[in-house]
């Protein structure tokens, strides 16, 4: 059985899920690495133009999986770190939209890798969470990073260092989700939501992604990001295609004939 399932869901949306429902989407190495595989596929494939990753048996995914920490000593450790990180950049730096869908549990690493996405969708009765202490771990899968940036560093150090969970409505509402339906609809409002960004300019789409990321320090580090940035759209085609909509009074085309309705 494969452990990650990759399906075109609508022209130009593909839905990646881990499949282990018996051990409620854990994620080991070997699924990371397929995971990696899958994201690196859909991110080369211009057929590909957004992403969701959805949840399979009902969960998204409960986090690392316990059974595959055995034996582990300083060295293993650190390449397995090291392989959770290509998946995170992976996720982190993808020029092209992805969304979570959310749907059971959302635990730890799981939690982790929502945070890497654009938007989360969660279920009202969904949980997402970081019991790392529970098992004598610390936070990965860049929740340093990402966390804080979503809720504020004040409300990050009380959801680690107490471990909180959170169910789709509580989450939404401090922060951590972007928005909550009701349980089974996660992935049809997540595909939506990608079709939308799926119709952006890509480059702009692209490079704006990429300056999150970086978030500049300062005032005068945001200007020189954006007089980059802007100066690239200025003489790129996506500027002379949304002038000539504009015009002409339709919508723009920004995917060169790849329809997403």
């Amino acid at each position: 059985m494969a452990h990650i399932i990759s399906e075109f869901v609508h022209k130009g949306i593909v839905r990646l899920a881990i499949n282990l429902p018996e051990k409620r989407n854990a994620i080991a190495p070997n699924v990371r690495d397929e995971f990696l595989e899958a994201i690196s596929a859909c991110l080369f494939d211009e057929n590909v133009l957004a992403i969701v990753l959805g949840s399979e048996g009902g969960h998204f995914c409960s986090g690392g999986d316990i059974d595959s920490m055995f034996g582990i000593n300083a060295e293993t450790g650190r390449r397995r770190m090291q392989g959770n990180h290509k998946l995170v950049r992976a996720i982190a730096e993808a020029e092209k939209p992805i969304v979570s869908a959310v749907e059971g549990f959302a635990m730890g690493a799981g939690a982790g890798i929502c945070l890497l996405t654009d938007t989360i969708v969660i279920a009202d009765n969904a949980k997402i969470g970081f019991p790392f202490f529970k098992v004598g771990l610390t936070p990965d899968y860049g929740i340093l990073f990402t966390l804080p940036r979503r809720v504020g560093w004040a409300r990050a150090r009380q959801i680690l260092l107490r471990g909180t969970t959170w169910t789709g409505v509580d989450a939404v509402k401090n922060g951590l989700a972007d928005e909550v339906v009701e349980m089974g609809s996660t992935e049809r409002h997540a595909v939506e939501i990608a079709r939308e960004m799926a119709s952006s300019p890509p480059h702009a789409f692209a490079l704006t992604k990429r300056h999150l990321v970086m978030e500049p320090q300062s005032l005068e580090a945001a200007l020189e990001l954006e007089t980059l940035s802007q100066s690239l759209a200025f003489v790129g085609p996506e500027l002379a295609e949304g002038r000539a909509a504009f015009l002409q009074k339709r919508r723009p085309d920004f995917q060169r004939g790849k329809k997403i309705e």
